[in-house]
């Protein structure tokens, strides 16, 4: 049996031997927790977004980008005689908003000199479906104008 200064040698040769054993697994875990500190120092503060890398980019058309949907149905309402349109309506077409619809009920009438025309019309657009009636006149200028439009 060891005693004294023998056992305390033979602990420490043996706490040495085991942790020899466990020195590969402890620098697998603590190596990448000190490379993610140096990582994240300045290097991330400074990072910009690359803004000369343009991908799947677009141009809008700028002619029809700034068209609204009831600019749309007004050009529909305005360029058709309401004598010949038939009982399937009239379809429009806004492909700068993906919105379309079919025009009923266009009926014309004369309110103060200025001819003018009122409709019913559905639109179909991202957010749903709606049932809308409008009322666009003639102007002195030689314009159309729509004076109403709102959901029935």
């Amino acid at each position: 049996m060891l005693r004294g200064a023998q056992a305390k040698v033979l602990r420490g040769v043996m706490l040495a031997v085991s942790w020899r054993k466990f020195l590969p697994v402890a620098a697998l875990v603590l190596l990448p927790v000190a490379l993610t500190a140096c990582a994240s120092g300045n290097l991330l503060k400074r990072a910009e977004t690359d803004r000369s890398i343009i991908t799947g980019s677009v141009r809008p058309n700028p002619t029809t980008a700034n068209v609204t949907d009831e600019e749309t149905i007004r050009n529909a309402v305005t360029s058709v005689d309401p004598n010949t349109l038939g009982s399937n309506g009239l379809a429009w077409a806004n492909p700068a908003t993906g919105a379309s619809g079919q025009i009923t009920g266009l009926t014309e009438f004369q309110d103060n000199g200025h001819l003018c025309r009122r409709f019913s019309t559905s639109m179909a657009r991202f957010d749903g479906v709606g049932l809308y009636r409008g009322e666009a006149c003639l102007q002195n200028s030689g314009g159309w104008q729509l004076r109403a439009f709102a959901s029935s």
